[in-house]
């Protein structure tokens, strides 16, 4: 039978609570053995801001006519945060169905549930990131209304990943080697993505290329939200729409092809 375009929702919504004490379980075990603990949730960030900022401020000395130093810093970190939140969710998500073959096993719950997890994960904990890049934009003296917008925007990103992870996590199960590529496609998505310059800097005969990565028009959003006080409704309403596209895409993968993980798990 189709799957609707409701019906994500409402398994994730019937299975709410399942779903939020494996992802806090899940955030626990992240840093649970770890000398710093909890506060590898705020190091991590930090320290690829920092080597960010060391390659391309320092090293590089690459510079924006139009930006200060420290605003050109604000404008990595909005675009960082976001990227290790998504890769990190692709890496983990990925190899979670493959992972956990004793709850394929268990009827009473939905494995479509499993990628999700990891997702919130790699989102929540990169929230934190997050507060942080708001909190330094504001000791900077950018502050705008349209902050507002900003939890907005995070839940798609979360949407639009979910629906990526389910689709990978699915085409795990049946070709391993997938789990292998991911790393390299991570490395590559890092390099594509403007995290360390704006679409603006980048030649009009690539630009086309650039727009095909989904996580371009998230930080360019970011950016506006953040550091320029508008709202970019052309990029917001295309990153809307593709996140609620993969997200539902993305249902009807693991729900249509789950019945066969059993006989590959």
């Amino acid at each position: 039978m189709p799957a609707s375009s409701t019906d994500p929702l409402i398994v994730l919504f019937r299975h709410r609570r399942v779903l939020l004490a494996t992802a806090h379980q899940g955030l626990r075990q992240r840093t649970a053995g770890r000398v710093l603990g909890s506060i590898w949730l705020v190091a991590y960030p930090l320290l690829f801001l920092a080597m960010y900022t060391l390659v391309f401020v320092h090293i590089l000395e690459v510079r924006l006519p139009d930006l200060a130093t420290s605003d050109y810093v604000l404008t990595i970190f909005c675009g960082l945060v976001p990227f290790l939140a998504f890769a990190e969710s692709l890496g983990t998500g990925t190899q979670s169905v493959t992972a956990s073959s004793g709850l394929i096993r268990n009827t009473l719950f939905p494995i479509e549930l499993v990628p999700v997890k990891e997702v919130l994960v790699g989102h929540v904990s990169m929230g934190i990131g997050l507060g942080m890049v708001w909190l330094s934009v504001i000791a900077f003296g950018h502050i705008h209304w349209t902050h507002l917008w900003l939890p907005v925007v995070y839940i798609l990103q979360m949407v639009m990943t979910a629906g990526i992870v389910w689709i990978l996590a699915t085409l795990n199960v049946f070709f391993r080697d997938l789990s292998n590529i991911i790393p390299i496609i991570v490395l590559f998505l890092m390099l594509v993505s403007p995290i360390a310059y704006t679409t603006d800097m980048v030649p009009p005969d690539v630009l086309p290329f650039l727009l095909l990565n989904p996580l371009t028009g998230f930080m360019d959003v970011y950016r506006g939200l953040l550091l320029e006080g508008t709202v970019p409704w052309l990029q917001f309403s295309i990153i809307a729409t593709l996140s609620l596209v993969l997200f539902w895409l993305g249902y009807r993968t693991v729900s249509r092809l789950s019945h066969m993980f059993i006989d590959y798990v």
